[in-house]
């Protein structure tokens, strides 16, 4: 059976939207010209490689010459690649490698003649450094603000904050503790 154009791969075509917008999920959504995907992959190689090196603060180089010496052959083999299946498989397998660095390290199993079994033990990847995600006090309220904005709409956020400024609690109280605290008093 033949899957037609448009909606082949679209589950990577609408996340490489979520990543560069409207007009990349166009020139996608009915192609399978291999210049387009390779422009595509290696954008969105890029575009990782430069959000790990502007947002993980790392004290470990050779964690981080890990991940631009794997980012880096996911983007030759880019070039080299003659299909749009075979780009995709390179960029599935460099994330694959990038996302099990970003817990660790890389797994290297190839000679081992078993299955490797998932067990906790096996998969804990915390032997030569650990991941520790912070959010400072600020950094939860931009989330609290665009979460709630999601959930409730635009206009009713408006709404409510135009509620907490004219509640005269904002000397004492920033919106989202007011939020939360209006949180506790429904419950």
């Amino acid at each position: 059976m033949e899957v037609d154009i448009y909606s082949k791969h679209v589950a990577l075509k609408s996340k490489i939207e979520d990543l560069f917008g409207r007009d990349t999920w166009c020139a996608l959504k009915e192609s399978d010209d291999i210049g387009t995907w390779r422009k595509c992959m290696e954008k969105t190689l890029k575009a990782l490689h430069l959000s790990i090196h502007e947002t993980v603060k790392i004290y470990d180089e050779a964690w981080m010459k890990d991940v631009d010496r794997c980012i880096q052959h996911g983007l030759e083999v880019s070039k080299i690649v003659k299909t749009v299946e075979e780009l995709i498989s390179a960029l599935a397998a460099t994330l694959l490698e990038v996302s099990f660095l970003q817990t660790g390290f890389m797994p290297r199993r190839k000679r081992r003649n078993k299955v490797v079994p998932l067990r906790k033990e096996i998969w804990k990847h915390d032997i030569y450094r650990q991941v520790v995600y912070l959010q400072t006090e600020e950094q939860k309220k931009r989330f609290f603000w665009s979460k709630q904005q999601r959930e409730i709409g635009f206009e009713k956020q408006k709404d409510l904050y135009d509620k907490y400024m004219q509640s005269g609690v904002r000397n004492r109280l920033s919106y989202f503790e007011w939020c939360k605290q209006c949180e506790k008093l429904k419950g």
